[in-house]
């Protein structure tokens, strides 16, 4: 595993020089990508010209994030006309020697049944993963927990790890495998032996943060959380002893939702983050 920086994450904003920089200066091994201000260099000068200015940096690639228009239901032209931007996107980033790619997926519909949803989730997703698979590159789906998002909604939808390896194994293309974020874990009722079954492979990229003390599983609120290890009540050393023994070796991002880090300057949440990651991977 390794320390992996996304600032929007944090809630800060930065351009990517500025965030390449303020990786290395905190000690990240690795940055997700922003495909638009490596696209411009590519566009502009060279792909070869990106792809040395980022071995520059020398930093990691994380992921990059998913840009299809797969979760807009109502318009089948949206979706389709989306992908010819990804499949360059796709190449670019596979120039740059990225392997994952990363979504999340609403648990709920009031439009949709739970079969309409996840039928059609299928049938628009397994083109995207077809173009990933084109390039090498695994497409990770992060399954959201919190009972709270569901409650006052017509229909649920896939919000556990079992779940979300079903959208994986429907899709078929054998490079689906999952977003892992600790607090959605926690909040689905995960457990450290769910970790333990799953081959490495399928574990494509990981969140890290904490939850709010004085509240239950079932209480947790989707956009309130914590800095990694602050609270304790996400049992952080569980989920890396369990990621550490099934080997999984990708980018591990915090991912807190935190009123205090986004009041920080950018450089404060980011030394924050990478001293929270320094204590909590380590355990």
């Amino acid at each position: 595993m390794y320390k992996n920086l996304n600032p929007g994450a944090l809630g800060h904003t930065l351009s990517f020089d500025e965030t390449c920089a303020l990786a290395k200066r905190y000690h990240f091994a690795g940055v997700d990508i922003d495909l638009g201000y490596l696209a411009t260099i590519a566009r502009d000068q060279s792909p070869q010209a990106a792809k040395d200015w980022f071995a520059g940096t020398g930093l990691r690639v994380g992921a990059f994030g998913l840009s299809v228009a797969w979760r807009d239901w109502d318009s089948e032209h949206t979706y389709v006309e989306s992908l010819p931007k990804f499949v360059e996107e796709t190449r670019l980033a596979a120039e740059l020697g990225c392997t994952r790619c990363v979504t999340w997926v609403m648990p709920r519909s009031d439009a949709l049944t739970f079969q309409q949803h996840f039928n059609l989730m299928v049938r628009r997703l397994k083109p995207v993963a077809e173009i990933l698979q084109a390039y090498g590159i695994w497409l990770g789906l992060e399954f959201v927990g919190p009972r709270t998002l569901r409650l006052g909604h017509k229909y649920d939808f896939v919000h556990t790890m079992d779940g979300m390896r079903a959208v994986g194994a429907a899709i078929g293309t054998g490079n689906v495998g999952l977003l892992l974020d600790c607090f959605h874990w926690f909040t689905a009722h995960g457990t450290v032996s769910d970790i333990e079954s799953l081959p490495p492979q399928e574990v494509v990229y990981v969140h890290v943060n904490d939850a709010k003390p004085g509240r239950t599983a079932d209480e947790q609120i989707d956009n309130e959380r914590d800095m990694a290890g602050a609270t304790g009540v996400v049992d952080i050393a569980g989920f890396f002893g369990a990621l550490r023994k099934i080997g999984y070796d990708g980018p591990v991002t915090v991912e807190p939702f935190s009123e205090t880090v986004r009041k920080m300057t950018a450089e404060q949440a980011i030394a924050a983050t990478s001293a929270a990651l320094d204590q909590t991977m380590m355990r």
